[in-house]
């Protein structure tokens, strides 16, 4: 039965099947049976049940969404508020909350109150009070959080570069084409907004050579027509900027002339 039910969703979406496979290791049985316990007595029971399992998973899906926006927007999905930005961690000064990530090419060295050490890729903080160090994909070890000191986080120097770089980038400003630095443009900046899937992004250019060869390079789909056609005024795409920006504007307002 267990099968069955799960049988559609695998043929539409393998990746999600592979990773049901992992977190359900070794609950298949104890799966089966439940559903075969609600199934015995009454068959709606289990309709019930798996109708309030897809309204679980879509609710959950819709506050992941809704998290994940608001964190690109720079805000707390917690109460909302402004976060500051560092390298690796975003942190809401508002109420306590933060996010960061650990090392890729580094390492993350777990310090215990008996002196000792632990080393691993990363880490991660449970609610059953445990830290667990992982590397390679694999839990290396559980450590109560009683027994640790504190955590630190090895960092290579490749790893922080190529933060600071894309940081610059988004802050300072670079080119979307030659990636050269905005302050050294000898033209007006060039603003135009472009969405090659669902979801609408920004892309500045330090001359008009730069934005007609980008625009040469990735063109958009015809029925956007994203180069050509004011953002205010069209709504096929999810929008993540106004789109009301001078130099867009006056560049649509040239080309109707």
């Amino acid at each position: 039965m267990l099968k069955g039910i799960f049988k559609r969703d695998e043929e539409e979406n393998p990746a999600s099947s592979r990773e049901r496979q992992i977190v359900i290791e070794g609950q298949a049985e104890e799966v089966e049976e439940a559903m075969h316990l609600l199934s015995e007595k009454d068959s709606e029971d289990l309709d019930e049940t798996m109708e309030e399992i897809n309204a679980a998973v879509r609710k959950a899906a819709r506050t992941t969404l809704q998290d994940i926006r608001m964190m690109e927007e720079g805000r707390c999905p917690s109460c909302g508020h402004k976060t500051r930005q560092f390298l690796f961690t975003s942190v809401c000064a508002g109420c306590g909350w933060f996010s960061f990530i650990s090392p890729e090419e580094g390492k993350s060295i777990i310090h215990l109150k008996t002196g000792n050490n632990i080393e691993c890729g990363t880490t991660f903080d449970t609610q059953g009070g445990y830290i667990l160090g992982i590397t390679d994909g694999v839990v290396r070890a559980k450590v109560s959080k009683d027994n640790v000191q504190h955590i630190e986080y090895v960092w290579s120097d490749e790893e922080i570069e190529k933060k600071r770089t894309a940081r610059a980038r988004e802050q300072a400003g670079i080119c979307s084409w030659c990636e050269k630095n905005l302050t050294l443009a000898e033209e007006d900046v060039i603003v135009a907004y472009a969405a090659f899937g669902n979801y609408q992004d920004r892309y500045v250019f330090c001359s008009k050579h730069c934005s007609e060869a980008f625009q040469g390079q990735y063109p958009v789909r015809v029925h956007k027509n994203c180069y050509n056609r004011p953002c205010p005024d069209c709504d096929l795409c999810i929008k993540k900027y106004s789109g009301e920006d001078e130099t867009l504007l006056r560049q649509l307002q040239t080309v109707d002339e």
